[in-house]
């Protein structure tokens, strides 16, 4: 431990390195942006792959999974006992250890579950989503015991999640629907939304697929993906025969089997590099309906010079630099959907376009720009808390 240095505990769900999905990347990117400035550490429940050399020192907690009846009978997050309870001795020893001047958490429910020690140091927390939202949208897609749960965790997260907000330091939204919502319960909030990796321009092949990369380990992705694949598929094959779905992406294995006889589909798995698969895609898709606001997938899709074909509900996720760009495509029910992407697979030039323009808006987005305003935040608290 640096003497004289501030020092940020970042606590996070999983281990962020190797960063190669959404959640892992931005909680990697703000730790080491944070590291240009502070002293970091990252914590998390030691479950998952991790980097043998991560850029960020991190401390795995022992982790075992909790009884599901102790976190859904308690008033706070099922989702935050879940990763959080097991640890929270052990997390507590960590903040007497480590003597951070402030604790930043990566998702809200996780500081909904924060343990004593943690809490005597100002804390920013990071609303990923707005969850009393969020898992309102997962409602209508459960049956019984299921649906039942659902209510009742959105119901508590329209207690827990505005108090939550009200003691932190420092409150993080990633998009402007959720930096409103947080005004609401509090003035000390700013706006990060997700950056992209810049990646040089290749344009697409003009065989490419169609890519649905994304983490299948999240219900709302599964669900998309098997409307997608049921509703929309065989329109676009009608119109184009020759026309191939690539799927992959986290846990996506394990849907191999439902869509092995399914023509023109191909599942690859989990990935330890994305680039090849970017590489030779024609154009990405994003079908969801449900979950959360704002998804990495889309930028990091345009970073890479890849269009997206998404649903509306996916498009009020898009950071203002690209919302109203002409570099992508948005189909509201099947049928507009799949005249987008057989839109995408045969119109070349007006494909190369679209691309290139994403490509070209997100050149604004690089992390140390868009995390740049919470980074400077975290630090000043930081500084002020060591000097105190």
């Amino acid at each position: 431990m640096s003497a004289g240095r501030s020092r940020v505990l970042v606590v996070s769900v999983e281990p962020p390195w190797p960063a190669h999905h959404g959640g892992r990347i931005r909680t990697a990117r703000v730790a080491e942006a944070l590291s240009r400035h502070v002293e970091v550490l990252v914590t998390f429940p030691d479950h998952g792959r991790q980097q043998s050399e991560p850029p960020v020192e991190t401390r795995p907690l022992p982790w075992s999974p909790p009884s599901a009846a102790r976190t859904r009978a308690s008033g706070r997050p099922h989702l935050g006992g879940h990763y959080l309870a097991p640890v929270a001795d052990a997390l507590d020893a960590l903040c007497d250890e480590f003597r951070p001047d402030t604790v930043y958490w990566s998702h809200s429910y996780l500081a909904a579950w924060a343990p004593p020690a943690s809490r005597r140091v100002p804390n920013i927390v990071e609303f990923a989503n707005i969850e009393s939202r969020r898992l309102r949208t997962l409602v209508s897609s459960a049956h019984g015991w299921q649906r039942m749960a659902r209510r009742v965790e959105a119901t508590k997260a329209g207690f827990w999640e505005p108090r939550v907000a009200a003691r932190a330091a420092l409150c993080v939204a990633l998009s402007q629907p959720d930096l409103d919502v947080l005004r609401e319960w509090t003035r000390e909030v700013v706006l990060a939304p997700n950056g992209v990796d810049i990646w040089p321009y290749h344009p697409s092949p003009a065989d490419g697929y169609v890519l649905a990369l994304a983490s299948y380990d999240y219900e709302p992705n599964v669900l998309a993906l098997r409307a997608l694949v049921r509703d929309v598929w065989p329109l676009v094959r009608a119109e184009t025969a020759e026309a191939r779905l690539v799927i992959a992406g986290r846990r996506s294995e394990a849907l191999a089997p439902e869509f092995h006889a399914v023509p023109g589909v191909t599942v690859l798995g989990t990935l330890d590099d994305v680039s090849e698969v970017y590489a030779a895609a024609a154009v990405t898709v994003a079908p969801a309906t449900t979950g959360g606001g704002a998804q990495l997938k889309l930028t990091e899709s345009m970073s890479r010079g890849r269009s997206v074909v998404m649903t509306p509900f996916a498009a009020r996720g898009l950071p203002d630099a690209v919302r109203d760009a002409d570099a992508y495509w948005v189909g509201d029910e099947p049928h507009s959907f799949a005249k987008a992407v057989v839109d995408a697979l045969r119109q070349l030039p007006a494909r190369h376009a679209r691309e290139r323009t994403g490509w070209q808006c997100c050149e604004t987005l690089g992390w140390s720009r868009t995390v740049g305003a919470v980074v400077d935040s975290v630090a000043e608290l930081a500084r002020r808390r060591a000097a105190s």
